[in-house]
């Protein structure tokens, strides 16, 4: 007779892959203990620090010395666990292949023995990696009081996350199963995309649902039906699975090259990798044909002349680049181009477009392009020597989850290109850049309004004749023609983007267009008020101005849509 009863603990930690590590005493190091007994410490350490993955003897001879100082007691378990994790070993399988995000996660698994609990454990750390380096990163979780208090310095770290402590967050349960597959699988499995696994669920503060390793018989089914588990061990990967699949192989090419940098010595072959590198970086993916290459600039290139960053601004500046992405696109998606090819990245927010918009009208094209190279980011990124490259489809420290999203509208695949006449050209990321700028940003006024703002005497001001009068710098009387002239022309530009504001504002339901602005005729201040109060007009106007090329942007690119 068979028994039908069965232990829902028991049948829930068979499930879940979990009932292993229950059934397995945490491994500790007492100072009697034998030379077999730190062999199997040592055994342990790897299995637990490299993630359940086979060590291979002629890896252990890299850490021989750490091996032979824990055999004669010089250093504790926790010292040995620290060499293991700065090791050669450990970062060439968890660090350089993996996403930064990802390399954290294992090593809150591997040396904690749980999951972060909050995006907030990923960020310290991140920000650690990226301003003290590796070891310091290392360091932070063995000298910390948690692992003082969890393992202290004779027992070899265990998962514990799969539990239910004290004090623990329901989110580290469920973010440690998603971790934990089961005591047969391992942390090195180059079969699986090394991106991390709970960016998702921890950004946006939820608790994903866990689901079972397999389709596990019932326990109370007896024997009778257990021949059928043999059947249904192929399980078909779900649509989200696909999806997922399908999107880590569009940008397996990005993570599988690595950045093409021009060193001292190079080779003419290498010199022409470099060179074909930034054509395609630049340009988009496009093709370049021989005729169109830039003859000078790569010649140049080739003597030593110019840098790599040079070779970038002579492409970025040439008509080649302007009569494809510049001349013949809205100025939005020139834009988010310039960000793309330049920086390796999206707009973040639309103040980087709107100043960049703005350096385009004040200083003209080639300003603008100088402005992207000439930046912090771009020689922080790249330097003199390296080609730019498509940063923003990663995880990085700072990087705001809209760049994140923008950045997979603007790169489709490894195979697409932006010389795409398909698409008109039309701006990608400027409806989302914007419409988290617009709820922000003040609504339009009505001109009279600002003009009666503007012109409005200050508290405390004498406007009496007789009032003493502080000497000021003398003011050009042609600057005020200057300006009445520049703000004639803002007015004529509003008024022209005045039809196709209204449609991109009555898209993105902003409420209200932006109206034409109408100046005054006369003032009764001095002549240096009335320059400075010209002057805050204009800045406002300018704005305005920026706000209303962005809906017109939208408003034009969906009428275009309509016509066809």
């Amino acid at each position: 007779m068979v028994s039908t009863f069965a232990n829902p603990v028991a049948s829930s930690a068979i499930r879940l892959g979990t009932q292993a590590f229950d059934e397995t005493d945490p491994v500790q190091l007492w100072p009697s203990d034998s030379l077999g007994t730190v062999e199997i410490v040592i055994r342990a350490v790897y299995k637990q620090v490299l993630g359940n993955a086979h060590v291979m003897e002629s890896e252990r001879a890299a850490v021989a010395e750490a091996e032979s100082q824990l055999q004669n007691r010089t250093i504790t378990v926790r010292d040995f666990i620290r060499q293991i994790a700065k090791s050669e070993l450990y970062r060439s399988r968890f660090f350089e292949p993996c996403s930064r995000n990802r390399f954290i996660e294992i090593n809150f698994k591997h040396l904690l023995g749980r999951a972060p609990d909050s995006y907030g454990d990923i960020a310290d750390h991140s920000y650690l990696l990226e301003s003290e380096g590796y070891e310091s990163e290392i360091d932070s979780y063995l000298d910390s009081d948690e692992y003082q208090q969890a393992f202290g310095d004779d027992t070899v770290p265990y998962y514990r996350g799969h539990k239910s402590p004290t004090g623990q967050k329901v989110s580290g349960f469920a973010n440690l199963l998603k971790l934990l597959r089961g005591a047969a699988s391992n942390d090195n499995n180059l079969g699986h995309d090394q991106q991390a696994r709970l960016t998702q669920a921890i950004m946006a503060n939820r608790i994903d649902a866990i689901s079972p390793l397999s389709r596990l018989p019932d326990l109370q089914t007896g024997f009778k039906h257990a021949p059928q588990v043999l059947h249904q061990q192929q399980v078909e990967p779900t649509l989200e699975q696909r999806i997922a699949q399908n999107t880590y192989q569009g940008y397996e090419p990005f993570r599988q090259t690595s950045p093409v940098e021009l060193l001292p010595g190079a080779s003419a072959d290498d010199i022409e990798v470099v060179i074909r590198a930034v054509y395609r970086q630049v340009m988009g993916n496009a093709h370049v044909m021989e005729s169109e290459r830039l003859v000078v600039p790569e010649s140049q290139l080739k003597r030593g002349e110019l840098s790599v960053r040079e070779f970038v601004r002579q492409v970025a500046k040439s008509e080649l680049y302007r009569s494809r992405f510049a001349d013949n696109c809205y100025r939005y998606r020139a834009m988010e181009l310039n960000f793309k090819h330049l920086l390796g990245r999206a707009p973040q927010t639309f103040a980087e477009m709107k100043a960049h918009s703005t350096i385009l009208d004040t200083e003209g094209y080639e300003a603008d392009i100088d402005s992207y190279i000439n930046s912090d980011e771009y020689n922080n990124a790249f330097g003199e020597s390296i080609v730019p490259y498509y940063r923003g489809y990663r995880t990085e420290p700072g990087q705001t989850m809209l760049e994140f999203t923008n950045m997979l509208q603007l790169l489709k695949s490894a195979s697409s290109s932006d010389k795409d006449p398909a698409t008109n050209n039309a701006p990608r990321v400027q409806a989302p850049v914007l419409s988290s700028y617009s709820k922000k940003s003040s609504t339009p006024r009505d001109a009279q309004e600002i003009l009666a703002e503007v012109f409005r005497p200050k508290p405390g001001v004498v406007v009496a004749a007789e009032a003493s009068v502080v000497p000021a710098a003398p003011v050009s009387t042609s600057q005020p023609n200057k300006q009445d002239a520049l703000i004639a022309k803002l007015q004529e530009q509003l008024a022209d983007l005045r039809p196709f504001a209204g449609i991109g504002a009555a898209i993105i339901r902003k409420g209200s267009e932006p109206r034409t602005v109408i100046t005054a005729g006369t003032s009764q201040f001095t002549l240096q008020q009335q320059t400075d109060d010209k002057a805050a007009l204009i800045e406002r106007l300018q704005g305005e101005l920026m706000e209303a090329r962005a809906l017109a942007a939208v408003g034009e690119s969906r009428l275009n849509k309509w016509r066809r």
